[in-house]
């Protein structure tokens, strides 16, 4: 007598019972450090103590350490901040290995600063990638410059080197390196590019903080770094960011771009002291240094349930057909962000849209990645920026012609439009339990694709350009 095989559980798009139907935890994992701390600044009605005028000691606030700030000086304001700043700041150095650290209002801000301190002006080119969040190509937009995108490599979903060099011309000015999801960037080939042509290196470390490269964090391995401290990040703080530099030039000229900076230089101030310190309020609260400065504590032990989570969830789903989860997103030194995976639409059959509708309803959060590649937002695609003009792409002859074509970048927008899936809630204090939660409505899901052939989901548009 043949035994019948039991037809897969129906699925709940369809009107089946989910997977899961209590919602994963975000990232924010508070205990009595958060709430210590805000009383403190509460009880000292300390809400910010930054001031934008100098004082008799202004060079010195600008000029020491992290380290030598945090117990200078009593006096109840001051340009570098309040003791919570000052104390954030210390940690973040010592955490990645750098002399400075620059507490500021968000990431998007922080990079901003970074590349302002580095003198980065109207009209040039600064190299990032083309998978990013917008603040990463928005940003080289603050001083005028030009944003060049590059392709990513397939393996580590950060900038291709090889793709760098090619979009090399004499106005290239910078690199703005992301490490995307946690993944480290090839810093050994990015640095190398740089050197050869005489270019700065700016790492933008927003997914990544605790990730390192070869013995080194990033963030401390170019001269500049920069990490996010917005809510759904590894630190959380609601928003803010921090920048790390070991190079007293370049963290004199960030506290001042933070903070008024043009109230600071007198009348017989060079050019070049004066150059991108124009009148920006990119201050740190008090409060969010607090909760920030209990986050960063917890960041290693956070960190590693990240990882534990992102491996357990990698091994249940290892042998689901049409699903590849790239090497070394939690081992080499890397800090699982979001799990990452590729799916194999034209030979399953079903879309990957189709796929990801399906799993969403069994109450497990997934999607596709970013919307569109940040060179497809209408700002770049019809370079209207400031005014109505074409600012900056019109105000400078480029010796080529300036576009941003989705062709460009093969890899990366493969990827993004028909094979990837993220899943975002690896984060601590989720476990392998809730993990277990994620295995299976996908294993569901994958068990009834024949189900989702035909199936057409509503949802995000695809932009085409």
């Amino acid at each position: 007598m043949t035994r019948a095989i039991a037809a897969p559980p129906r699925l709940a798009l369809f009107g089946g019972l989910p997977a899961r139907k209590k919602p994963f935890a975000g990232p924010s994992v508070f205990d009595g450090a958060e709430r210590k701390n805000v009383l403190e600044v509460l009880n000292d009605r300390a809400l910010s103590r930054f001031m934008g005028s100098p004082s008799a000691d202004i060079e010195r606030q600008l000029s020491m350490t992290s380290a030598e700030a945090v117990d200078y000086n009593p006096q109840h304001f001051m340009f570098i901040g309040g003791r919570k700043v000052r104390a954030l700041e210390a940690e973040f150095a010592k955490r990645f290995g750098a002399r400075y650290a620059i507490a500021v209002n968000s990431a998007t801000s922080g990079l901003m600063t970074a590349l302002g301190a580095c003198r980065l002006g109207p009209g040039d080119e600064v190299i990032t990638t083309c998978l990013s969040f917008n603040a990463t190509a928005v940003s080289i937009l603050a001083f005028s410059s030009i944003p060049v995108f590059v392709d990513i490599h397939p393996e580590s979903l950060c900038m291709d080197p090889e793709d760098i060099r090619r979009k090399i011309t004499p106005r290239t000015k910078a690199i703005l390196v992301v490490h995307l999801l946690g993944r480290a960037a090839d810093m050994d080939a990015i640095n190398k590019i740089a050197a050869e042509h005489e270019l700065q290196v700016i790492e933008d470390c927003s997914q990544s903080p605790g990730t390192v490269y070869k013995g080194t964090p990033v963030g401390s391995i170019a001269p500049i770094g920069v990490f996010s401290l917005q809510d759904t990040k590894n630190i959380v703080a609601g928003e803010g960011g921090v920048i790390v530099t070991s190079d007293e030039s370049l963290a004199r000229r960030c506290r001042l771009i933070r903070n008024h900076g043009e109230s600071i230089p007198g009348p017989d101030a060079t050019p070049e002291e004066l150059c991108n310190i124009v009148g920006f309020n990119f201050r740190m609260t008090e409060l969010t240094a607090a909760v920030a400065l209990a986050q960063i504590k917890k960041l290693s032990r956070n960190n590693q349930q990240r990882n534990v989570n992102a491996r357990y969830l990698a091994q249940r789903l290892a042998k689901l057909p049409y699903l590849r989860i790239a090497e070394g997103f939690a081992s080499d030194g890397n800090v699982c962000h979001v799990l990452a995976m590729t799916y194999d639409a034209k030979t399953s059959g079903v879309s990957r849209d189709a796929v990801l509708a399906a799993i969403r309803a069994e109450g497990i959060p997934v999607g596709g990645g970013y919307p569109r590649l940040m060179p497809e937002n209408p700002m770049f695609t019809k370079k209207i920026a400031f005014g109505m003009d074409g600012w900056p792409w019109s105000g400078f002859p480029h010796g080529r012609a300036m576009r941003y074509r989705r062709e460009d970048y093969p890899v990366a927008a493969s990827l993004i439009y028909e094979k990837f899936i993220w899943f975002y809630h690896v984060n601590a204090p989720n476990t392998p339990k809730d993990m277990e939660d994620a295995a299976n409505a996908f294993k569901k899901v994958f068990s009834n694709l024949d189900a989702l052939k035909g199936y057409a989901p509503t949802g995000p548009k695809v932009y085409k350009w």
